[in-house]
């Protein structure tokens, strides 16, 4: 009779343990995370994005992810690292307006590895700081105006 009590005490405290642990646990994650799915273990959501790419509509990899879970960031993980996908004007406003104090840009190794030239694998932080200002000038709206027609004319001959 004395096992059987201990036995169902122990039972119950491993029991509460593991629901104290799960209900931690799922709290914990929905307050850090995005929205979205992270894909099979180590190949990540690679596949996919992949198929899209050879079929020629890559956009509707990430058009899917939008409709199905947020359409301002989701969570994916493609070729072995985990990311968050800045999607819409709140979210480039976020990437080019904190000039590297929450994001800073970086390679996957894949590509360090031997895919990328010589020249772009020095490729440093800095480096992108000057190329997200090139962007955001020439996104201001006085060089579109002056771009626009040029572009509009150049496309027309063709």
């Amino acid at each position: 009779m004395d096992f059987f009590s201990n036995l169902l005490h122990l039972v119950l405290l491993c029991i509460s343990t593991s629901l104290i642990f799960l209900i931690y646990k799922q709290n914990s994650t929905r307050a850090k995370f995005p929205p979205g799915i992270k894909g099979w273990p180590v190949i990540g959501e690679t596949l996919e994005f992949g198929m899209a790419g050879k079929r020629g509509t890559p956009e509707t990899f990430i058009n899917d992810r939008m409709s199905k879970y947020s359409q301002e960031l989701f969570k994916t993980s493609l070729f072995c690292e985990n990311m968050a996908v800045f999607c819409g004007a709140s979210g480039n406003k976020f990437l080019f307006s904190n000039e590297n104090k929450y994001v800073i840009s970086w390679l996957p190794p894949f590509l360090l590895k031997g895919v990328l030239p010589e020249s772009l694998k020095n490729f440093s932080p800095e480096d992108s700081i000057k190329i997200r200002r090139a962007v955001v000038e020439f996104l201001m709206l006085e060089t579109l105006q002056y771009f626009i027609p040029i572009m509009d004319s150049m496309a027309k001959k063709d």
